[in-house]
């Protein structure tokens, strides 16, 4: 679902603190329901208000975790689901289009990780520098960093950090990281969003073609703490 921009996030072993907690369950095939499977959950919206979950489909109500919730769901994608919190889930099991451009074309399933439901890596960053360099090569697409979904964007207007290769250290406000390798991308990129964000095959195909397929950068949390807009990033060498 659409998540929400935060002046402070804590990162702790499996990322950000919050950050895919809960996920949407199908009872039929015991996966985990992600826009990559079902884009239409990108036209609704999740929130923590504390440590409580709102959840808001389309213009409905606010939600939180219970009966009416999973009822809603259910009745809104069309197939038995309900919430469930990766805090007392097993390792989940996603699901995504084998064909990007065709969302009819036959499934294909990985696994997530323990304790949380994001599908590779725990955290993931983006750069100003990544996005501007985009839109220079195609103007014509719709460059937007909700595409993307990254943890932590950094200002590379104020920050000269040089290529994030796999390996690469770096100090984050109160913690420390470590990046994994590139993030490839996948049909999350190319699909519709609120707010006129168009579905356009074209983003995908972009990458594949000029930048092997890798905007970003995958990383883990190497020392956990507190990170704050306008914090300083600093490479360790």
């Amino acid at each position: 679902m659409q998540g929400e921009a935060l002046d402070e996030l804590t990162l702790e072993e499996n990322g950000v603190t919050g950050d895919r907690s809960f996920g949407i369950l199908d009872l039929a095939t015991g996966t985990i329901v992600s826009a990559k499977r079902e884009g239409r959950l990108l036209e609704a919206s999740a929130r923590l208000s504390g440590a409580k979950l709102r959840v808001r489909l389309t213009d409905d109500e606010e939600l939180g975790p219970g009966a009416s919730l999973d009822e809603t769901l259910t009745a809104w994608l069309g197939r038995p689901v309900r919430l469930a919190d990766a805090e007392n889930f097993e390792v989940a099991t996603f699901e995504g289009p084998e064909d990007y451009e065709r969302d009819d074309s036959p499934l294909v399933q990985w696994a997530g990780r323990e304790g949380s439901f994001v599908d590779e890596s725990p955290l993931h960053l983006l750069t100003t520098s990544d996005l501007a360099l985009l839109a220079t090569e195609r103007a014509d697409l719709q460059w937007d960093v909700r595409r993307f979904r990254p943890n932590v964007v950094v200002n590379a207007e104020t920050q000269s950090l040089g290529v994030l290769a796999a390996g690469c250290r770096l100090r984050i406000g109160g913690a420390e990281i470590q990046v994994s390798k590139g993030c490839t991308r996948c049909v999350m990129t190319t699909r519709s969003q609120p707010n006129g964000l168009e579905r356009q095959l074209e983003i995908l195909r972009h990458l594949v073609g000029s930048h092997a397929n890798q905007v970003g950068v995958r990383a883990r949390v190497v020392r956990p703490g507190v990170v704050r807009v306008g914090d300083p990033v600093q490479r360790i060498e």
